[in-house]
């Protein structure tokens, strides 16, 4: 058996190169400790140290590190992300929140997060998916963390009048049949939920509804 260290702290007695980037630390009280290849070498452990709580805190929050930036990139590949929502998601992986804002800010001096950016593909997103009001997409924005500016900005080349009457062309044929106070309270119902004001959802609801009906049943 080996003797305790005054402290109670382990020894790294072998150190073991894993496959896919992984080290193993063998320890004199009969743990192994499985870490990235890349925190184990930023931690600077030698076989012989004692793994005291200094030491461990440094390689658990190496560890961290590594596995915030693997995470944040994985996030990235998927579709941007705005700073807050990016964050947000590294502490519901178990990062500690320092270490969260520390990957934000590291990204963000690389270019790979740009809330102005962010924005602007969210705008470009929606408008190709799944159309709506200047409204509904600066609220969405600034639920995700951009600042109002930026959302302002991002927001302003969509014509909401012009918006509101293609979705409206698009979602008619679903309606075909109805009366029009039916047709007119879906339509309507359906643009105001999209983020269209008041006025746009009116003039877009009578304007589909007399491109479709007789001339004796227009608006």
């Amino acid at each position: 058996m080996a003797l305790e260290e005054p402290d109670g702290s382990p020894r790294v007695t072998a150190i073991k190169r894993r496959s896919r980037g992984r080290v193993a630390l063998i320890l004199d009280d009969g743990e192994t400790l499985t870490v990235h290849a890349e925190a184990f070498d930023r931690a600077e452990l030698r076989e012989g140290d004692l793994l005291d709580g200094t030491r461990q805190e440094r390689l658990e929050g190496e560890e961290h590190r590594v596995l915030a930036h693997e995470a944040a990139l994985r996030l990235l590949s998927y579709r941007p992300r705005s700073e807050r929502e990016l964050g947000q998601r590294l502490r519901l992986r178990g990062i500690p929140p320092e270490i969260a804002e520390e990957e934000v800010g590291r990204l963000r001096k690389a270019g790979l997060l740009d809330d102005e950016a962010f924005a602007h593909a969210w705008v470009e997103d929606r408008q190709l998916s799944a159309p709506r009001g200047q409204r509904l997409l600066r609220y969405e924005l600034l639920g995700r963390g951009v600042q109002a500016e930026i959302a302002d900005e991002a927001v302003a080349p969509i014509d909401d009048r012009t918006a509101a009457l293609a979705v409206a062309r698009g979602r008619a044929p679903r309606l075909a049949g109805l009366a029009f106070p039916q047709f007119s309270r879906r339509l309507a119902g359906f643009l105001e939920r999209r983020g269209f004001a008041y006025g746009d959802v009116e003039t877009a609801v009578r304007t589909v509804w007399n491109e479709h009906a007789a001339e004796s049943e227009q608006r």
